[in-house]
């Protein structure tokens, strides 16, 4: 009986363990971001908008975005939404822009670099 009493006690005063709360693999937010990208025969500069990525890790996230940006063509400024997939490792962001269309029913992208401040 002893025996039962004492193995009882262990049981009880053993701490139930602790889970530690599942990490978010996906991200919606709005980016502090400033970018440029270039193709096309277009200039872009981006700045953060809405966007949704899913975190590989911490550093390395993958997802889309929309960026308020101005394009530079033929010498004219226009400011126009663009829409990218968004490559990101740490604070650097690799984004492939797209415009629309141009006057000639073209399809305007662009590739570039930014950086995520906030």
């Amino acid at each position: 009986m002893l025996f039962l009493v004492k193995g009882f006690a262990q049981e009880a005063s053993k701490a139930p363990e602790e889970k530690k709360p599942e990490e978010k693999k996906f991200e919606a937010g709005f980016d502090g971001m400033l970018a440029v990208s270039y193709g096309s025969k277009t200039l872009g500069i981006n700045v953060g908008g809405p966007s949704l990525k899913y975190k590989f890790t911490n550093s390395f996230k993958v997802g889309v975005g929309a960026f308020p940006s101005l394009i530079l063509v033929d010498e004219r400024a226009y400011p126009r939404l663009a829409v990218s997939p968004i490559i990101e490792y740490k604070n650097w962001m690799a984004i492939t822009s797209y415009y629309g269309y141009d006057a000639k029913d073209e399809p305007i992208w662009t590739f570039g670099i930014g950086y995520k401040f906030l």
